[in-house]
């Protein structure tokens, strides 16, 4: 519920952000994303030195695959055609925005297609694989220590620069709305606590698969019970004790966002979308999905999770990512004149 309260007061949107990059040429939020990886990396190496680091730190991104660039593409563009990420479009549709309940349906059906692919995905990546350790923190232990804290003073001079020319602070007169700066914050001590008591920092692309073998169990039982992908990923959810975990932490997103919507007498339902927006939006959503499970984690798990732990495949994942929303900036505007 705080998590959907600080997404929607200060509608910290990754896609949008990422998205007014290339469209519009915008940088202005892109500096609160960059200052919320650099917290959390800050955190998690204060973590780290005072003893408090799980016992396996990079628990989720063990794989490292070349799938990850292509998932990170997929997941790119499906962000920019949606208008969303899987974070977004919970707290916009909470506000009544019909659009992203297409987008949301469209990443229940995106996890049921990887569940459906999983075999020959599975063997892609693991073709693509790359021998070597999860992160770079196991490859150059000493040197990315210095590397890391190197960066974060350097980032910090920088950060002091910005706030001399006034960059931190957004003028939006909206009630209610919280500084972008301030939610940044707000997410790497989220991601921290996550971290501290899961073993696994901020992401949510599982709830979506799990919701989709849930519904796929009450549609066709037998059919689902036959696909590898939720048999397995039920056994691990499981064994880790977590099994609908993000499930629970995506409806405290919806339901903390719907209480600010209502509390700010901002919720309305939006009129239905036209029909291109509604095959874009679902389309959206559905590659956002899909991206998400071929790069084992979303946008959350990658960039304020991954990055900060100097995991490889979240390198991967964002190198990907960027690649596909530079590729729908330049097509969406296209499909929008058409």
């Amino acid at each position: 519920m705080i998590l959907g309260t600080v997404l929607y007061r200060s509608d910290f949107c990754m896609a949008a952000i990422l998205r007014d990059v290339f469209l519009f040429k915008d940088t202005a939020r892109l500096r609160h994303l960059f200052l919320a990886v650099v917290l959390t990396l800050f955190l998690f190496l204060l973590l780290r030195a005072v003893g408090l680091s799980p016992a396996d730190p990079y628990r989720g991104y063990g794989i490292v695959s070349l799938m990850g660039v292509g998932g990170g593409l997929i997941f790119g563009f499906g962000m920019v055609l949606a208008g969303g990420c899987v974070m977004s479009s919970l707290y916009k549709m909470a506000s009544g925005n019909l659009s992203y309940v297409l987008v949301f349906f469209g990443m229940i059906l995106g996890s049921m297609l990887y569940a459906e692919l999983f075999p020959w995905l599975q063997e892609v990546e693991r073709s693509l694989s790359l021998a070597m350790p999860a992160s770079l923190f196991e490859l150059w232990p000493r040197a990315m220590r210095w590397v890391a804290w190197t960066f974060i003073a350097l980032a910090a001079l920088l950060f002091v620069q910005w706030q001399r020319k006034g960059y931190w602070h957004l003028r939006v007169e909206v009630a209610g709305y919280l500084q972008p700066w301030l939610a940044a914050l707000c997410l790497a001590c989220i991601s921290l606590a996550l971290y501290l008591f899961s073993s696994v920092p901020l992401g949510i692309s599982s709830g979506y698969a799990e919701l989709a073998g849930f519904l796929g169990r009450m549609i066709t039982p037998e059919h689902v019970a036959s696909l590898e992908y939720f048999s397995r990923s039920e056994a691990m959810h499981l064994a880790e004790g977590r099994r609908y975990g993000e499930v629970v932490l995506m409806a405290g997103v919806v339901f903390g966002a719907f209480v600010n919507a209502v509390a700010l007498r901002e919720f309305h339902v939006s009129p239905p979308p036209p029909l291109s927006q509604c095959g874009a939006a679902f389309a959206g959503g559905l590659l956002i999905a899909l991206g998400a499970r071929m790069a084992q984690g979303c946008n959350f798990k990658h960039l304020l999770g991954g990055l900060p732990l100097l995991s490889v495949q979240s390198l991967l994942f964002a190198l990907g990512l960027i690649l596909g929303v530079w590729l729908g900036a330049r097509i969406l505007p296209r499909l929008l004149l058409r």
